[in-house]
């Protein structure tokens, strides 16, 4: 049990949300709002001065990421102050950076009041759960990553295969330059370079050099070759 109230900022640039937000907390005897306000710079100042023990902060307040920006100067600063973002799950991209940058858990604008009052509290203690949405949310992006992962490990073996020229010769398709470009910067013949985008689509099993190309510039593999 605490011995003192949860003292909370609310970081909102919509006036009726802060005004909803204060009157559901501001009903509970063990929270004590000390400060209401409409931009990140703002919760900034007041969490790190007020030594606040949770904030709830929205994510686009003043900038489109106003709140990704506070809540990472926030938990630098005090790794004790618990950020809880706002959100209307608008932009998945943005709420996982919150997430990166620091922020334990989340509440829906229009989450009902017992809601909103239990992820405060559950902040305040530093045990906020793992929500639905979230936790979807994460599961996607790892498959993405194992996907990822599994097709870069797959061209990785390909491209091992591939000779010195051909790796070459890919480079520079990447870098825009046309087939016959290459033919006169190698002052090598038409049929030459159709021999190697030939053997080089064999190996890829491709049909297009175009797609090749693609796939490569995806996975970052002309990064990964730089110095060869």
């Amino acid at each position: 049990m605490r011995n003192t109230p949860i003292r909370v900022v609310i970081a909102d640039d919509v006036l009726p949300i802060r005004e909803y937000l204060s009157m559901v907390l501001g009903h509970e005897a063990e929270m004590e709002i000390i400060k209401v306000v409409g931009s990140g710079v703002e919760a900034v100042e007041c969490c790190l001065a007020f030594q606040s023990d949770v904030v709830l902060m929205d994510l686009e307040m003043e900038t489109p990421r106003a709140g990704v920006e506070a809540i990472k100067k926030i938990v630098r600063r005090n790794p004790e102050i618990h950020c809880v973002v706002l959100t209307h799950f608008s932009d998945d991209e943005t709420v996982f950076a919150a997430f990166e940058a620091g922020a334990i858990d989340y509440v829906l604008k229009d989450a009902s009041a017992s809601e909103i009052v239990e992820a405060v509290r559950a902040a305040a203690s530093d045990a906020s759960p793992l929500r639905n949405k979230v936790a979807k949310m994460i599961r996607d992006e790892f498959r993405v990553l194992r996907s990822e992962k599994a097709a870069l490990v797959a061209t990785l073996n390909i491209v091992y295969r591939l000779t010195p020229t051909e790796l070459s010769l890919l480079r520079l398709l990447a870098e825009g330059k046309s087939k016959n470009e290459i033919i006169q910067m190698r002052h090598i013949e038409s049929s030459t370079i159709r021999t190697h985008i030939g053997n080089i689509l064999k190996k890829f099993d491709e049909s297009s050099i175009n797609d090749v190309v693609e796939r490569l510039k995806r996975l970052g593999i002309f990064e990964i070759f730089a110095s060869k």
